[in-house]
């Protein structure tokens, strides 16, 4: 018997705030939402700066893995 282990969202949230963080990535809460920005430049030479929303990833993954 297989036996299946889930996280709440939070948990999931802390753990992919500290990995990105570990990656060297910029971590910040906006309206209590979790992101991890990532910088880039466009063909021109601008400076893009995308935003990753963790919540949302780890509240997908909580569904998918409970």
């Amino acid at each position: 018997m297989t036996r299946r282990f889930a996280h709440a969202a939070d948990d999931y949230e802390r753990m992919i705030a500290d990995i990105a963080q570990q990656l060297g990535f910029q971590v910040q809460t906006i309206d209590s939402d979790v992101f991890f920005l990532v910088r880039s430049f466009s063909p021109s030479g601008e400076e893009v700066v995308s935003k990753v929303n963790i919540t949302r990833f780890a509240e997908g993954l909580e569904k998918q893995l409970s």
